[in-house]
């Protein structure tokens, strides 16, 4: 495996879904190359995700505006106060890469790129996308594939 690709998100949470629709696009059209697919919750457990492959990209819903837009972020970005990636449990993307960097910075995917989805608000108790956020689902599965040489 060279790369993995992690959606982040809740289902029942409706926008901040949208890490998982997007790797569920993924799922159903086939994934890149020999990329693996992950769904995690929240941020912590992106802290054993980032090691080891190659190219690691993240899908997660951003607070940002307009809801639907699909935005391209580095780890650089997000330590420099970019839209920050939305976090149900307290911890954010940014912090999530800075542990898995201090934990085990040999071990630290040298690519590590995060794609956000706007959303409008936080942590909807809905079960769907909103339809702002659903409309962005495929430039969002064409950002990635764009990272991944596809």
């Amino acid at each position: 495996m060279t790369a993995r690709i992690i959606g982040l998100g809740q289902r029942a949470a409706g926008d901040d879904a949208a890490g998982l629709a997007v790797l569920e696009a993924l799922r159903r059209q086939g994934p890149p190359g020999d990329a693996e697919l992950v769904e995690a919750r929240d941020a912590s457990a992106l802290v054993s995700l980032l090691q080891t492959p190659a190219t690691v990209v993240v899908v997660d819903a951003v607070l940002a505006s307009p809801p639907g837009e699909v935005l391209d972020l580095s780890p650089s970005d997000l330590a420099a106060g970019a839209p920050v990636p939305v976090s149900t449990h307290g911890l954010g993307v940014g912090q999530a890469i800075e542990i898995a960097r201090l934990a085990a910075p040999d071990r630290l995917s040298p690519d590590i790129r995060i794609v956000g989805v706007s959303i409008g608000r936080p942590c909807r108790q809905e079960p769907d996308l909103s339809p702002e956020v659903a409309a962005a689902v495929p430039r969002a599965v064409a950002r990635v594939l764009s990272f991944l040489g596809g």
